[in-house]
């Protein structure tokens, strides 16, 4: 397929509805500035988003920049991503189902094999979240219910550069600048006791962020024969404090369904978010064009109080761990589709780094996809995920999810002078 085909195909792509909607639904995101979405593609997530030490010819390694220098073609990719959540508590449950825009990325060879670059757009966080609860007055039959619901997230912008500095040692470097606006909406509204109709009130906020955040990678590889490679990796994410704005303000609702600015509470109030500081480890062992096992290990470092200036989320470091598997029947089989197909398979454990009135909670994933080929030397990447994370209990939810991700990876050369006329 031409390149001018390629492009209008991924132009029509972008311009989707569906890549511009949320693609997580949770009660959680209500916490700091929601789910943080990782910097894995559609082929990691597969393997239980393992990357720090999985090197690839045909996929970008956003995951640890060290590795790069092994993309010596250039590569466009671009993925969305859906789910269906089922989210418990002690009295209801609810089924969700959502999607949206994951990543869309570019890396090119300055110097093949020694230096390559890497451009790319994706989510950073998600909040996504609309519940109610109901609490009693004391001393009256009447219960006072209040509807919390919330949106945004915030995006980044980054831009990294894989050099070799050795034979078999590479180093990576990547620069993001993230942003993003989070909107909150709290309204209270009287319930019982012979009240008439009445329109709710209730709390504004917004919230616009922006800053830098920086990561460094590193990549060893050790050959032990011409088929069989182990590889060691390393990363580590600075961790920044992000600025940020907010406005507060009451809001009326009326009898039409519009809402009314009221009393600003806050205007212009300026502090900021923590990121965490990441270290993470990776290990894999490679049979040349047959399979691959990959074992990340990362901790995460959050200060207690990351939050908002007048947020009161309490924080905890967390642990991040992670087991994947690739194989190709055969690689360059030309009578046979289904053996050049890439299957993968992985497990991923997570814990939450909030805490919820002392309690914590963790994520469990099951993951599983392929590489479908397609002309040439480029592919549909596809991963499913099954996960549970947290349980039915006084301060917290169980959700269930199921997640799809698809992406498109593009290998070509291009930006090479033409001999020949």
């Amino acid at each position: 397929m031409s390149r001018v085909k390629w492009i209008m195909i991924l132009a029509a792509f972008l311009s989707c509805k569906f890549v511009l909607a949320q693609h997580t639904y949770s009660p959680y995101t209500v916490i700091g500035i929601g789910d943080l979405n990782g910097m894995g593609l559609a082929n990691n997530a597969a393997m239980g988003n393992v990357g720090i030490a999985t090197p690839s010819v045909w996929n970008i390694n956003n995951i640890n920049p060290a590795l790069l220098t092994y993309n010596t073609l250039t590569v466009f990719e671009i993925g969305v991503e859906g789910e269906n959540r089922k989210v418990s508590n002690n009295f209801n449950s609810v089924k969700v189902g959502t999607g949206g825009f994951k990543y869309l990325t570019f890396a090119f060879p300055i110097i093949s094999s020694k230096w390559t670059s890497n451009i790319g757009l994706m989510p950073y966080s998600t909040v996504n979240y609309n519940f109610s609860a109901t609490q009693a007055i004391s001393g009256t039959n009447v219960d006072a219910v209040i509807d919390f619901e919330g949106s945004g997230g915030l995006n980044q912008v980054y831009f990294s550069n894989g050099v070799q500095v050795a034979r078999g040692l590479s180093l990576g470097l990547r620069v993001s600048y993230i942003f993003g606006l989070i909107e909150e909406i709290t309204s209270t509204r009287l319930e019982g006791g012979g009240l008439t109709q009445q329109f709710p009130t209730g709390y504004y906020g917004k919230t616009n962020y922006s800053g830098f955040n920086a990561g460094l990678g590193a990549s060893l590889r050790k050959s032990l024969n011409e088929r069989d490679v182990l590889n060691f990796g390393m990363t580590f994410d600075l961790g920044n404090n992000i600025k940020g704005t907010r406005l507060e303000r009451i809001q009326f609702e009326t009898g039409t369904g519009n809402t009314v600015p009221g009393d600003t509470l806050v205007n212009d109030l300026k502090s900021g978010y923590q990121l965490p500081a990441d270290i993470g480890i990776g290990f894999s062992w490679q049979k040349l064009n047959k399979l691959t096992l990959g074992l990340d290990i990362k901790r995460s470092f959050w200060d207690e109080q990351a939050g908002f200036a007048n947020d009161t989320e309490e924080y905890r470091s967390v642990w991040m761990i992670a087991l994947g598997f690739e194989i190709v029947p055969k690689y360059n089989d030309v009578n046979s589709y289904i053996k050049r197909i890439r299957y993968r398979l992985g497990l991923d454990y997570k814990q939450a780094p909030f805490v919820i009135n002392g309690e914590t909670l963790s994520d469990f994933g099951i993951n599983f996809g392929w590489s479908l080929p397609v002309k040439g030397v480029s592919a549909l990447n596809m991963s499913f995920k099954y996960g549970q994370r947290g349980k039915v209990s006084g301060t917290q939810v169980k959700e269930q999810y199921f997640k799809f991700a698809l992406g498109a990876t593009i290998n070509d050369r291009w930006f090479v002078r033409r001999k020949y006329n």
